[in-house]
């Protein structure tokens, strides 16, 4: 039984893996590497942190709080209706308005630009490309049960090969020296603020259910077994991904001294692999990020067909949400790789903090007993949010600025932590009497 755990929970870190690395993942490390020139490490390390460690972190706080199981997640202790209405926002951005239309506009994006055809504004060729994508990305994704197996045998191969071919190209004939200059003035901000935008921390929330119901089928349903086999594939998943944005940032950084920092992140990792492969990049790039893209496209597709049947308490099916999804992603996609990243911004900028409050203290959950402190820490973060959200808006309160961290974009954290202290002292319907 144990090797077999082993093994399966190794194919599930495969399909985690792929889930995980999608379209954001391929297109933001070459430009961090790109404008951090001699400091792409720094770069490196601190978009891995943020988007990798913060992503495992929520599945072992899953874990902790004995939830990954539950729809609702680690967002339970919020309330019934305050846990939905985060669920659902998280669903929404790692679903049909975001993450998914981002996955084909990448592909599409780094495909097509070596043939001269520009992401940008609404052509017959991207719509045929967006409708063939999100067509076989939503068949692929019909069948509920066998959604991961699906990923892990005949995506996952591909994806992990080919990465890990352009990482070894990349590491033993870098295209050029890396630049002398520093083409950003915060690298360690910029870089924890891409790893926002992949938006894997919120699709982990959802994820941990796919795992589990995916091992479940095999046959494991212990905790034990269940902790077990999530943590083996929470690190297979963390180990590929640390290799290839590895590989991928120093690639971008020996690109530093040819491309400049204006230049359209899809188009930058075609010319980057153009560099490496030749003539015949054209293909092998095409192939890869498309197949890689519609791995996580078929894992968001699925992970949003079984959310929202389930909010719905069966009365939308899985199947028509699944297709529902693929058509409105498929739609959304034709409006270009940059205009979608340059949405998601204020979007991610304002739920990211509450999500970050609820994830650290579902470490703890075992020893929070009142469910307050999780309601006012997480309402501070969103409040400073959103005030930050107002000032990159031009509507400015003049608060945000006087709030500690803030210059590091971490304003958040002190109205969490008052917040969550004054939630201590308000009596919660779990917490027991003394």
């Amino acid at each position: 039984m144990k090797t077999s755990l082993v093994r399966d929970s190794i194919i599930v870190g495969a399909a985690l893996f792929s889930m995980l690395f999608g379209a954001g993942n391929v297109v933001f490390p070459p430009y961090i590497g790109l404008t951090a020139g001699p400091e792409w490490f720094l770069g490196f390390l601190c978009y891995y942190i943020a988007d990798v460690g913060l992503a495992l972190l929520a599945i072992y706080a899953m874990l902790a709080s004995s939830c990954i199981d539950r729809k609702e997640g680690i967002m339970h202790r919020l309330g019934n209706t305050a846990a939905m209405l985060m669920m659902c926002a998280i669903i929404l951005c790692i679903g049909p308005l975001l993450a998914i239309p981002r996955t084909g506009a990448t592909a599409f994006a780094i495909s097509f630009s070596p043939l001269g055809y520009s992401s940008k504004g609404i052509s017959a060729v991207k719509i045929i490309y967006s409708l063939a994508f999100f067509g076989i990305s939503t068949v692929l994704a019909l069948k509920e049960s066998n959604m991961v197996d699906v990923i892990a045998r005949y995506l996952s191969p591909i994806k992990v090969g080919g990465f890990l071919l352009i990482v070894a190209a990349a590491l033993y004939m870098p295209i050029g020296p890396i630049s002398d200059i520093v083409r950003d003035d915060n690298v360690a901000w910029h870089s924890i603020l891409s790893g926002y935008q992949t938006l894997d921390v919120m699709a982990a929330l959802v994820y941990g259910l796919i795992i589990v119901t995916a091992l479940k089928n095999k046959g494991y349903e212990t905790n034990s077994q269940k902790a077990l086999s999530v943590g083996i594939a929470s690190l297979v998943a963390g180990a590929l991904l640390f290799i290839i944005y590895l590989g991928l940032c120093y690639l971008g950084a020996t690109g530093s001294t040819y491309y400049p920092v204006d230049m359209e992140k899809g188009a930058l990792v075609t010319n980057l692999v153009g560099r490496l492969f030749g003539s015949a990049s054209t293909v092998l790039l095409a192939i890869i990020v498309t197949v890689s893209c519609m791995a996580t496209s078929v894992a968001l597709i699925g992970t949003t067909g079984t959310f929202i049947s389930q909010f719905s308490k069966g009365r939308l099916s899985y199947k028509a949400v699944a297709i529902g999804t693929g058509l409105f992603s498929m739609i959304v996609s034709n409006f270009g790789l940059d205009n979608i990243i340059a949405f998601a911004a204020p979007i991610l900028t304002f739920l990211y903090p509450g999500t970050l409050v609820v994830i650290i203290l579902s470490l703890f959950d075992k020893h929070i007993t009142n469910d307050n402190i999780f309601r006012f820490a997480t309402a501070g973060a969103l409040l400073a949010s959103a005030l930050s959200v107002l000032d990159e808006w031009g509507i400015s309160l003049n608060i945000t600025s006087h709030l500690p961290f803030n210059s590091a974009g971490l304003g958040w954290i002190v109205p969490a932590c008052i917040f969550g202290v004054i939630g201590y002292f308000v009596r919660s319907s779990r917490q027991p009497s003394v």
